[in-house]
């Protein structure tokens, strides 16, 4: 449980309230951007500027989306916020992106055009997703008109919807219409064609000997600071970086003291007194346990293995614990046993009235009006059950009673959404016919079918978390308070890691818009803090509250984008560096060699001659020896018969004999297929989006993200 939430439930840290309240006073300006941040705009994309207030209200339109979609009342979590956030800036990217590209080619959808999408015989696929027939799954165009027909009139929120229809139409429309510009423009000349299919389908046969750079000894090899520079700046290329930062940080967990459990323990223990001899269980459930009463029966698997057994075959009154599980305290308490259906069938006529619990409004009759007319049907219903789908349907208030004649399909025990229903079913026989009331109103209900009973029980039960106590939270937040105002820089955080007994942890290369960091809940707030621009190498940063643990981190680095630093890639290149000297070494001792034939230099190194076979000039390995483009691309330089210099590769000096080149004939019919298997291979690139992604690395773009969240 997060730290606010402890001081809400036991309202005692009060020493803990002033100490962050005053930290946050102190250190509010230290962790505010500067002012050249405070900005009202999330980003520019291409010259056009995002107001935080546009980008705030679409993410919120996106929770809502996504809400409804879970169909639950769970709330979202905080990685579940931050993907949102970034896919309302992803999008936010390709719009503008490609709408300055639509703009450019005067690309439109018009009225007609989208109209057509929607109403033709064969409108758009998000129409045909959206408007199904519930009962085959398949699209039905008469509910689109009809949809139409009564827009007017529907909810705000249908409004919306179908306007998002509308746009995602128009956006799906205009990018296909972009995209067959792009392939329809895509031409692969013959000659290309006939040059891409000679280096596909030319092959070598050559044989070779290749001491490997692992046969000269490291002793052998010095490598100089100046060595290493030289190879990075000739290869500077190789080491490009976005922005990042690196981090080192101490977590400091909030767990449950000894004495937090000797506590826990006595105030279970007097609590099993109190709910052995209670008779109001329900009411003590609730004002005492982290779980509200659950009235439900439950069979035996659905219980804790714990207490199954007892459960089902102790007297009534029976309490089973105190145990632990998962941390949790808990205490049982047999309440009832009885055979009971899992599910029960059963069918219902709805007869509802205008003033009825729900205030849904279904029925403007009366209650008395209700009333009358239940009582006749359920008088005609006992005489003869038969007609009761044909009354469903004439009668019925239900949306659905036109189509289903009442048939609710099985009703599951412990279903909250049925519950009323379900018991009131329990005191129907099968076949029988009986009223009953819910807050839509009055309902004539026929139980059709029940599964076998089986023997449930009703359990009430008092859990209790072990949880850490308000003196426990407190005395944590000291420890890393403590720590992060005593050590301010790196040397102090290290040294104090190593005198406390503390495990340090490592995020390296965070880039600013990351969300995780290993072992953390919340890591925003962290990386947000490493690229702040008041935040320097080696400094501490303040307390971190992170769910049930407080946090305290060290910059080590932050890089900007470019080439990466040389002292942080030295010892990367260093391997790179010895074999290249160890590859100079054995070039050396070949070429010292005078060798005219393989043989020789293979009895020099204690090689053997090996041959590779029928390799295309766009191969990429050589058996043995990995990816060896270069060795490669030589033996096609070659005359056969001819013996080649000696060629450093990436493991081994090769020296090669071209045995056989084969060059395929050239025809017009297989230079035809090769182009249209280029062409075919663009399309597939642009089908995609990766032409997106030099759309974007083209466009200006300023990203202020990381200044909002």
């Amino acid at each position: 449980m997060a730290l606010i939430g402890q001081i809400r439930k036991h309202s005692g840290l009060l020493i803990v309230i002033i100490g962050i309240a005053l930290a946050a006073f102190v250190l509010g300006d230290f962790l505010k951007p500067s002012n050249k941040y405070r900005i009202n705009y999330i980003g520019e994309i291409a010259g056009e500027e995002i107001p935080i207030q546009d980008f705030n209200q679409k993410v919120e339109e996106q929770v809502q989306i996504r809400k409804e979609q879970q169909q639950s009342d769970a709330k979202l979590t905080a990685q579940d916020i931050y993907n949102i956030k970034q896919g309302v800036w992803n999008q936010a990217v390709q719009e503008i992106v490609l709408g300055k590209e639509y703009d450019e080619l005067g690309l439109t959808v018009t009225s007609d055009e989208l109209s057509d999408q929607i109403l033709s015989e064969n409108p758009h696929r998000f129409v045909q997703q959206s408007f199904k027939d519930p009962n085959t799954g398949t699209f039905d165009p008469e509910m689109v008109k009809t949809f139409l027909q009564n827009l007017d009139n529907q909810s705000a929120d249908m409004k919306r919807r179908y306007l998002n229809l509308e746009k995602m139409i128009k956006d799906d429309r205009l990018n296909t219409k972009y995209k067959n510009l792009l392939i329809k423009g895509y031409h692969v000349p013959e000659a290309f064609a006939r040059f891409d299919y000679n280096n596909k389908n030319s092959k070598v046969t050559f044989r070779y000997v290749a001491p490997k750079f692992s046969t000269v000894a490291d002793s052998l090899v010095d490598v100089t600071d100046e060595d290493l520079r030289s190879y990075y700046d000739e290869f500077k290329y190789n080491y490009q970086q976005d922005r990042n930062a690196s981090v080192d940080y101490v977590i400091f967990e909030i767990k449950a003291s000894d004495d937090d459990r000797k506590a826990l323990a006595q105030e279970i223990n007097r609590l099993y007194n109190e709910f052995k001899t209670t008779e109001d269980v329900a009411t003590f459930v609730n004002s005492v346990s982290d779980d509200r009463y659950d009235s439900s029966y439950k069979k035996e698997t659905d219980l804790s293995a714990r207490i199954a057994r007892e459960m089902m075959e102790s007297p009534i009154g029976t309490l089973v614990g105190p145990y632990i599980e998962n941390e949790i305290y808990h205490i049982a308490r047999l309440m009832d046993r009885q055979p009971r259906p899992d599910s029960i069938k059963m069918s219902q006529i709805l007869i509802s009235y205008s003033t009825a619990p729900s205030g849904m409004n279904i029925s403007e009759r009366t209650l008395e009006d209700a009333e009358s007319l239940a009582d006749s049907l359920l008088t005609v219903l006992k005489r003869n059950p038969s007609k009761y789908e044909d009354l469903a349907v004439a009668f019925s208030d239900y949306p659905t009673a036109a189509e289903d004649k009442g048939d609710m399909s099985w009703i599951t025990d412990g279903d909250p959404g049925y519950a009323t229903f379900y018991t009131e079913a329990l005191k129907v026989k099968k076949g029988g016919i009986e009223k009953m009331e819910s807050p839509l109103g009055l309902h004539i209900i026929q139980v059709t079918d029940e599964t076998k009973p089986i023997d449930k029980v009703r359990v009430a039960m008092i859990t209790r978390a072990i949880e850490p106590s308000n003196e426990t939270y407190q005395d944590v937040y000291l420890a890393a308070s403590e720590f992060s105002g005593e050590n301010r820089t790196l040397v102090q955080f290290d040294t104090a890691v190593v005198n406390q007994g503390l495990n340090k942890r490592v995020a390296d290369r965070l880039s600013p818009m990351a969300n995780r960091i290993a072992g953390v809940e919340n890591p925003r707030q962290i990386i947000r803090w490493a690229f702040f621009e008041n935040v320097n190498e080696s400094d501490v940063s303040p307390v971190f509250e992170d769910g049930t643990s407080f946090i305290v981190a060290v910059l080590k680095h932050v890089s900007e984008k470019g080439p990466t630093p040389f002292e942080q890639v030295k010892e990367q290149i260093r391997p790179l560096v010895v074999n290249r000297k160890k590859g100079d070494i054995i070039v050396d001792r070949i070429n010292s060699l005078n060798a005219t034939d393989l043989a020789a230099i293979a009895a020099e190194f204690g090689e053997k001659v090996d041959t590779a076979a029928n390799l295309s000039f766009s191969a990429r390995n050589i058996p043995g020896f990995g990816r060896e483009y270069e060795v490669i691309g030589e033996a096609f330089t070659l005359e056969p018969g001819q013996l080649s210099k000696p060629l450093k590769g990436n493991n081994a000096v090769f020296v090669m004999i071209l045995d056989d080149m084969s060059i395929p004939e050239d025809k017009e019919a297989t230079t035809l297929v090769n182009a249209n298997q280029l062409s075919s291979a663009f399309t597939s690139q642009v089908n995609s989006n990766s032409m997106f992604k030099a759309l974007e690395k083209k466009a200006d773009i300023t990203d202020n993200r990381m200044m909002f969240y």
